[in-house]
């Protein structure tokens, strides 16, 4: 089960930020109007002896666990580029290898090759999507053009062979290339996060109860530093999309696509 964000992953950097910021004290805000009802008014004196170890292990619990998001956000984002860059370097020991060839099959698979280059530019926005592919269609077109095309001749055929390692290799980084797109935060960690996010803020208005003003001002500066920790998980969660996504410039350019 997945959270789909949507139009969130597509906002600038400053406009998701912002977005973020708005929420959280939005959420903030609604906390602290609840020390304006009568009754809570009543035990502010009392909710105030809340010691401060607990409002430092909520903190310590929502930053462990927006620790441990992170760096598995980031480790994905690091691997999507290894794979497009492990996509581009295939491409170009074909390309080497393709040099020593002889015959019109050579020709052809570097058309076909162009070909694979421009169905991945043409579906890189939509790279989640697992149906209809253009590119798996260029990607058989090449296996079948190389298995084929290089029969005849000693040289041809051990070249054939480097060619299809080569092959497999780029099929290999594309296909964890894909799986890496359609990843993504799943709602029980949004949910967690969420959570362990409002139990923070919860027990610093609390601790902070008697006194309007402090209480005030610690939950702006929990809600900046929430929106902030938010903001660096949203931005790199899906590596292919929004301002900062992965390009498919490497593979274009050993495709020899044109700009």
């Amino acid at each position: 089960m997945q959270i789909d964000l949507g139009f969130i992953y597509l906002l600038s950097p400053i406009a998701l930020l912002l977005t973020l910021t708005a929420t959280v004290l939005a959420c903030a805000l609604a906390l602290d109007s609840l020390f304006l009802l009568p009754r809570i008014r009543r035990l502010r004196s009392e909710l105030t002896s809340l010691t401060t170890a607990v409002v430092t292990v909520s903190g310590a619990m929502f930053a462990l666990s927006v620790s441990f998001l992170a760096s598995s956000v980031w480790s994905a984002e690091d691997r999507a580029r290894d794979m497009v860059f492990a996509e581009a370097r295939a491409i170009e020991a074909m390309d080497i290898y393709l040099d020593y060839t002889t015959g019109p099959s050579r020709e052809g698979i570097l058309r076909l090759i162009q070909d694979y280059g421009t169905a991945v530019a043409a579906e890189w926005d939509s790279m989640a999507e697992t149906a209809g592919r253009e590119s798996d269609k260029a990607l058989r077109n090449i296996y079948s053009a190389v298995i084929r095309g290089f029969a005849e001749g000693e040289q041809n055929r051990m070249l054939q062979q480097r060619l299809l390692v080569s092959l497999d290799s780029l099929a290999t980084a594309r296909q964890e290339r894909l799986s890496i797109a359609q990843d993504s935060i799943r709602a029980s960690q949004w949910l967690l996060i969420a959570g362990l996010g409002v139990v923070l803020l919860t027990t610093v208005a609390v601790s902070h109860a008697a006194f309007t003003l402090v209480r005030r001002i610690a939950l702006v500066i929990i809600s900046l530093a929430i929106s902030v920790m938010l903001f660096g998980i949203i931005l790199h969660d899906q590596p292919f999309v929004g301002g900062g996504a992965v390009k498919p410039d490497p593979i274009l350019k050993a495709a020899q696509v044109p700009s």
